[in-house]
């Protein structure tokens, strides 16, 4: 008879449980890009859909050995992860790298609002530090086109404006699947900072 993992553990004495917990935590950090995503529990369409590209360029991405940062970084906002460059040095030094080019390379989560007579406004807050920032009051033309900026697939783009029907506020991706943006990609999408004016 199959046994219950979590019953297992409890068992478990707290040393084992302890050597258990690194163990996993030292597998995930080795893991290639289609492991992270089979240990996430995602599949290629998912991405295919969240990145709003064929699953063909997905099935790519996990094969090279070699590819652009913001390729990269897509692909982890994707499942919803931070991704994170740091430099480890000899003597045990190491120093995170967060800006490429003109823009530091923060990371955002980003909630949509209805303010009434089919305008919107997009809000982006930082998941660590850095500016807020939001769009400027937006009709429904410009709302899709800014989300279609950001790479949103048609899809979500419905599910957001659906949402948005039933509740002045959502979050884009919502709480079990939050989706994660760069702050590039935001300011090429017309966002920009803000005051206090922010998505409660």
């Amino acid at each position: 008879m199959a046994r219950n993992y979590k019953e297992l553990q409890e068992k478990m004495d707290p040393t084992s449980r302890a050597e258990n917990v690194r163990r996993v935590r030292d597998e995930l950090q080795r893991m290639a890009l289609d492991e992270l995503r089979n240990a996430k529990r995602l599949t290629q369409a998912y991405l295919a859909e969240m990145l709003d590209t064929p699953q063909s360029s997905i099935s790519r991405i996990e094969q090279r050995a070699d590819m652009y940062l913001s390729t990269l970084r897509d692909y982890v906002h994707a499942m919803g992860g931070v991704l994170q460059v740091h430099v480890v040095f000899p003597d045990g030094g190491m120093v995170a790298i967060n800006r490429f080019g003109e823009y530091q390379d923060r990371s955002y989560v980003v909630r949509a609002r209805s303010e009434g007579g089919a305008t919107y406004r997009l809000y982006a807050q930082p998941l660590d530090e850095g500016p807020p920032l939001s769009t400027k009051a937006l009709k429904v033309q410009a709302f899709t086109k800014t989300l279609k900026a950001l790479h949103m697939p048609d899809s979500q783009i419905s599910a957001i404006r659906k949402s948005l029907e039933e509740a002045p506020l959502t979050e884009i991706g919502g709480r079990s699947a939050r989706r994660v943006f760069s702050e590039p990609d935001l300011i090429v999408a017309g966002f920009e900072a803000t005051g206090m004016d922010q998505a409660e």
